[in-house]
């Protein structure tokens, strides 16, 4: 295998990263791998003024190494899924959002002001919104995604998530619609094990796809994928890892042109059920364009090995690869300026006014 389809196998893979600084370890992880992009949690995360620094000095490392500007992301959702406390700005939860008294304000604030702190944060990407609809047939509270999601009824979810698209979009911050095709009627959480989900595909173009089509439609840059098992549409394998729902249900019935990303690996759900490799190999080949890893940086090394073992074999084509890298390259040039080293100080004196 050449040595440059080699290199560029790693831009396939967002990671995780342990600590909140670029330190000598992480340095080397990052050069192994060699990823599209990298993703924040709490455990990086400790004041406005560190995290700027440490997207700074990511962006300032990726062209040190010789690889494109990176995509750094966060899950800056409001509610309990927020890795960004106080100071930066805080929000309810996208169900309350939606059920507050003028929701389309409300949605657009949240969306406007996040994206422009994440902006001067360091940060060009916030995997937003969750798209799931919550059925109306379990308890809130004992669905995964709960308030996570934006209603019950596909029409609004689809409206607010389209507010949020478009506002982060027009601020500077790519916007990536989850969980596809649906993770809302579940009660399993997908951290720890496989949920399964029975109903027929009629049954979700009715109801779970409608906000995703619409997101679709509206040219969302990024999709990712739910770690569910849609039994009555592939009962060998979950939405993750399925190219009947990626292939032929995203891409070709619903026409999507734009980036697929998993979930994260590392989740119960596909990690209990299937080896490193069997996830690596079957994601990519369902039509995932890039591969999330968020905790195991062991687990990625093994990931990019098993990658290029499967190119050089000649069990995922040269075509498949550059179809996905050539997908990642243009949304990178598409949003080129927020992909410029960020500046602290700029960010603690916009948020000392």
């Amino acid at each position: 295998m050449h040595r440059d389809l080699s290199q560029t196998i790693g831009s396939l893979f967002m990671v995780g990263i342990p600590g909140s600084e670029l330190d000598g370890p992480t340095r080397e992880f990052l050069s192994e791998i060699r990823p599209c992009g990298v993703i924040l949690f709490s455990r990086n995360i400790e004041s406005p003024r560190q995290v700027a620094e440490l997207n700074r000095d990511l962006q300032k490392f990726a062209v040190s190494i010789n690889i494109d500007p990176l995509f750094i992301s966060v899950d800056q959702e409001g509610g309990r899924v927020r890795r960004l406390r106080e100071p930066f700005s805080a929000f309810p939860s996208s169900w309350e959002m939606a059920t507050s008294h003028n929701p389309d304000s409300t949605v657009r604030n949240f969306a406007q002001q996040t994206a422009l702190e994440l902006r001067l944060a360091g940060f060009n990407m916030d995997f937003v919104p969750a798209l799931d609809v919550v059925s109306e047939l379990v308890d809130l509270k004992s669905t995964v995604i709960g308030d996570r999601s934006f209603g019950s009824d596909p029409e609004r979810v689809a409206h607010f998530g389209n507010i949020v698209i478009s506002e982060m979009r027009s601020h500077g911050v790519i916007p990536c619609a989850k969980h596809f095709p649906g993770h809302g009627a579940t009660t399993v959480d997908s951290h720890f094990d496989l949920p399964v989900d029975g109903r027929s595909l009629e049954d979700l173009t009715k109801r779970d796809l409608i906000p995703f089509q619409s997101a679709v439609q509206n040219n969302v840059e990024m999709i990712m994928t739910a770690h569910v098992l849609f039994s009555d549409i592939d009962s060998a394998f979950p939405a993750t890892m399925s190219e009947q729902i990626l292939y032929g249900l995203l891409r070709k019935t619903m026409k999507y042109r734009g980036i697929v990303i998993t979930d994260d690996l590392d989740m119960g759900a596909v990690s209990k059920k299937y080896s490193t490799e069997k996830c690596v190999i079957e994601s990519f080949r369902a039509g995932a364009d890039i591969l999330l890893i968020c905790n195991s940086s062991d687990k990625a090394t093994e990931a990019l090995s098993t990658l290029k073992r499967a190119f050089s074999d000649g069990v995922i084509s040269n075509k498949r690869l550059l179809n996905s890298t050539s997908r990642i390259r243009h949304l990178k040039q598409s949003f080129s300026q927020s992909f410029q080293p960020c500046d602290p100080e700029q960010l603690l004196s916009e948020m000392s006014r």
